[in-house]
């Protein structure tokens, strides 16, 4: 059975029991009688059902050609209980496998899809139907397992490239062109200077890049209890340290410290990027930026503020409607990608608002963590 083909299943039953055999053979047969061939509406058609009646023939059988479904009985005259599972999942952990349990073996069924089966049917209460219906969703499960495990791959992959080799590489420009600022003439130092400011902003884009790599990767990041000052204080102090942009913080009399939010470790990295992009706006004005911290009882927001600094149409859309992001013509920096995405994952909210005298003021809501 092909991706995205629901038809064609090649089957694989493991079951000593001849009754037992039989029965689960019969329902196959009366459910396909019963239902018209390739029906565009029928779950699955089975093809091919292969039966073995030892462990070591289905290993064989797996090997040999592989079965998109196995349907396996736990109780076998060469393996019994749990081990079952695993040597099945050691030896095909690419195909789906329903457990077959009897009625006082429900616990082991749950543990066996801890071990691998994608899930377990109880013998004497199968009908044709919840057999179709529960092998067709396990090749689906299975299915959309291996995609998101080449996804996960690959991510890693261009993780490592981001992190490592273009890194590596642009720092070594960077390097060496600081190394030619006393060795050429000065017709060229215009040239070296707008070659180092492209190479140092390309080292920031990696930097982001990886940070965005980081919230797409496979070690989901999970939320948890965060202090918002220090998380704010960090990303703060980055800012400062790579501009010379004035950055103000005001706290208000709520605010406690520390101040708990939800929030994954990379809610600084959006701050930062969230602040670096309302520093470079007011870089352009020769303006500060303010920041003010407020709370209440169940909410946190963080404020940002350039002096008179407004925030392009474009990029205020983006912010406030972070799905406008997948539109047609969007052209979201991903620095402000990593913002809405990190935003998103903790539940928290960004509002843009324009004053006359104020510009444009991004404000960003999180729930507090209640204390016990």
């Amino acid at each position: 059975m092909t991706a995205g083909d629901e038809r064609g299943v090649d089957l694989l039953l493991v079951e000593d029991n001849p009754d037992d055999a039989r029965f689960v053979q019969r329902l196959v047969v009366n459910y396909q009688s019963e239902t018209e061939p390739r029906e565009t509406t029928g779950p699955i058609v089975i093809d091919e059902l292969d039966h073995v009646d030892r462990l070591v023939d289905g290993l064989e059988r797996v090997q040999q050609r592989t079965p998109d479904a196995i349907l396996l009985d736990l109780m076998l005259p060469d393996s019994s209980g749990l081990e079952t599972v695993d040597r099945m999942v050691e030896h095909a952990p690419a195909v789906p496998i329903v457990v077959l349990t009897g009625h006082d073996e429900t616990e082991i069924g749950v543990e066996a899809i801890q071990r691998g089966a994608e899930e377990y049917l109880v013998k004497g209460s199968i009908t044709a139907a919840v057999l179709v219906r529960t092998l067709r969703y396990a090749i689906e499960r299975k299915r959309n397992q291996r995609e998101l495990l080449d996804r996960n791959h690959r991510l890693a992959l261009l993780n490592r490239i981001i992190r490592t080799d273009i890194r590596n590489d642009v720092s070594m420009i960077v390097g060496r062109g600081d190394q030619l600022r006393d060795r050429i003439d000065s017709s060229d130092e215009t040239a070296l200077e707008a070659l180092l400011d492209a190479a140092e902003h390309l080292v920031e884009l990696t930097d982001t890049s990886a940070g965005l790599m980081d919230v797409l990767s496979p070690d989901d990041l999970q939320r948890e209890p965060r202090d918002l000052n220090a998380v704010l204080d960090a990303a703060v102090t980055r800012v400062r340290r790579e501009s010379d942009v004035p950055i103000s913080i005001e706290r208000t009399d709520a605010v406690d410290d520390p101040m708990t939010v939800y929030g994954t470790p990379m809610l600084e990295s959006a701050f930062t990027n969230l602040l670096s992009t309302v520093v470079d706006l007011a870089r352009r004005e020769s303006s500060a930026v303010s920041v003010r911290v407020d709370a209440s009882n169940d909410r946190a927001s963080v404020a940002i503020a350039g002096d008179g600094v407004r925030i392009p149409d474009a990029q205020r859309e983006l912010l406030v409607d972070p799905s406008s992001r997948y539109e047609d013509g969007a052209r979201m920096g991903i620095g402000l990608y990593l913002v809405t995405t990190v935003i998103e994952d903790v539940d928290g909210e960004i509002a843009v608002e324009d004053t006359h005298a104020a510009g444009t003021t991004v404000t960003t809501t999180f729930e507090r963590v209640r204390r016990s």
